[in-house]
């Protein structure tokens, strides 16, 4: 044995060693995790990379044992064994980091693992000395397996470029992270072809220092980058997610109108088996009509329905069409009942109101021209009551006109000037009524109707109900840096607890309900104003609190 060749062969168990060492060092390291179920690393991306571990020690330690016994065609194909034995596990890895990991079921995993032992086995032979090239079916078995091995390392770069194509998109994981995963395979793609075409003497070398730089890169990409910790593939698993599970159907067509995708929602309207069927079989319309119809109507698998059509064009860079996403948003309830509110409140304002004018005038009569018995007092319940309907009527046309279409209505209001044309009323007709108003002089921008209208209720409310000895009404007014809060303090009984239940839920029960539409129509102007209506803790009476934005506010 040379001195150049005595050098070389230390020189490749000392760099054998050290690659052994560290991927050992990194599986214990791995397993021990696995074993105490740490929630620091995603499991199921710590198997597969233990996996990749172990086999790059298992390479670096045949290169070690065996360095100064095997033959150097034996030694030349290390890095393709290594390689191998990782391809399965790593392409696991890296698929589930990618969050496509549903593509890898058990039989497509099984697959990858029997064509990867076949290789192994041929190229073991083949570098043996078992199969010869004087053979005749050396060259179909080495020109298949290569072959074999090309679709590998194609497959391979596919992993790669998902891994970094999600590193890129996902906004808190760097891209150094899956640089960082894909160089561990890379390195050894790189090996197989380096070390094949070097010469004998430095083969074994170059094999042990490829498999040093893959075994060195992994606790880089565990400790460093948190590879195991962290996963870009969580922004196309949410996309898939939000799409998937979304209550609205979606579909998505090519640009012929043949459906190539579809969601669970679409599925369960429209049957289960919509890739390639035309759109207008579907819905019973094309996409043209789609985009210019406010809603559509077509039968499904849960009966006839309307739809609210939303579409958006598919496009590359380019800005080139590919296709269009389809939105349909089931409006049939909500279609219907607005028309059972219109129809209702039809019915409210004038078939009503016009039997209570009949009712009241009877009842007027009566209680003129009767003489005084007994029956003075239901008549005049009988008004009250018609007084009480009739006030309610006022008060749902009143709240069904400024919460339509009002949210535009908009004009330069000053806050403080605002509480006092409702206050200064009050004061004057309640003398025994104090009322205090400490509101800061600024300009906001938004509906004055409505404000005034959610104000002067809770004002008056306050007022209404309080029967304290000395009735106190105090409004409160603060500027916030997230807007405005004006705050309605009384020294009365308070809003019960029940009451304040039902404004919170946001809907009313046969044993849970409102009394009267003043809180509801206080709520639903505060909310068209873009605000929040909320209770605060008193110790005596109702702490009422309207935060109202202070996006268009001026001064």
């Amino acid at each position: 044995m040379s001195a150049a060749s005595g050098m070389t062969i230390s020189g490749t168990t000392a760099v054998s060693g050290l690659a052994t060492a560290i991927a050992g060092g990194t599986a214990l390291w791995l397993l021990y995790a696995l074993g105490t179920a740490s929630d620091r690393y995603y499991a199921d991306l710590l198997r597969p990379f233990l996996a990749v571990a172990t086999a790059i020690g298992v390479g670096a330690a045949g290169l070690l044992i065996a360095t100064d016994s095997l033959s150097a065609g034996v030694l030349g194909v290390v890095p393709l064994v290594t390689f191998l034995l990782l391809f399965v596990p790593w392409n696991v890895f890296a698929f589930r980091y990618a969050g496509r990991g549903a593509l890898l079921t058990r039989r497509r995993v099984l697959a990858m693992g029997s064509l990867v032992t076949v290789l192994m086995i041929v190229y073991l032979v083949v570098a043996a000395g078992v199969l010869q090239p004087s053979q005749e079916v050396y060259s179909s078995v080495l020109l298949t397996a290569s072959t074999l091995l090309l679709g590998l390392v194609a497959l391979t770069f596919v992993s790669s470029g998902l891994i970094l194509t999600e590193a890129y998109r996902h906004g808190n994981v760097r891209f150094a992270s899956g640089v960082a995963v894909v160089f561990v395979a890379a390195i050894l793609v790189v090996g197989i072809q380096v070390v094949s075409l070097s010469d004998v003497l430095t083969r074994g070398l170059l094999a042990a220092l490829h498999h040093l730089v893959a075994a060195a890169v992994l606790p880089v990409a565990i400790v460093r980058y948190d590879v195991l910790g962290t996963r870009p593939g969580t922004t196309t698993l949410g996309e898939r997610t939000v799409i998937r599970d979304l209550d609205e159907a979606v579909l998505v067509v090519d640009r012929d109108g043949e459906i190539i995708l579809s969601n669970t929602q679409a599925e369960r309207l429209f049957g289960a088996d919509l890739d390639g069927r035309e759109l207008d079989t579907v819905v019973e319309t094309g996409v043209a009509t789609l985009r210019n119809s406010s809603t559509v109507g077509c039968w499904t698998e849960q009966g006839f329905k309307r739809f609210d059509p939303r579409i958006s064009t598919v496009s590359e860079r380019t800005d080139r069409t590919l296709g269009q996403t389809i939105t349909l948003i089931d409006v049939t309830q909500q279609r219907m009942l607005r028309q059972r509110v219109q129809v209702l409140n039809r019915i409210f304002r004038h078939n009503i109101r016009n039997q209570l004018d009949v009712i009241r005038s009877h009842a007027e009569v009566a209680l003129e021209d009767g003489e005084a018995t007994g029956a003075d007092r239901s008549i005049e319940q009988v008004l009250n009551v018609t007084d009480e309907i009739a006030r309610l009527s006022a008060d749902a046309r009143k709240i069904e006109r400024l919460t339509r279409n009002s949210s535009t209505d908009q004009s330069v209001v000053n806050l403080r000037h605002l509480v006092e044309t409702f206050v200064d009323p009050v004061t004057r007709t309640r003398r025994d009524v104090s009322v205090t108003v400490d509101v800061p002089d600024i300009e906001l921008s938004l509906n004055r109707e409505l404000a005034r209208f959610a104000l002067q209720n809770l004002v008056d409310n306050a007022v209404k109900h309080n029967d304290s000895q000395s009735p106190h009404v105090e409004v409160r007014g603060t500027k916030r840096e997230s807007g405005v809060r004006i705050t309605v303090i009384d020294n009365g009984p308070g809003i019960p607890d029940a009451e304040w239940q039902v404004i919170e839920a946001g809907q009313e029960e046969v044993h849970n309900h409102l009394t009267s539409l003043g809180l509801w129509g206080t709520k639903w102007a505060v909310q068209k104003l873009g605000g929040e209506l909320s209770r605060r803790d008193s110790e005596r009476g109702a702490a009422v609190v309207v935060d109202l934005p202070l996006t268009d506010a001026r001064g």
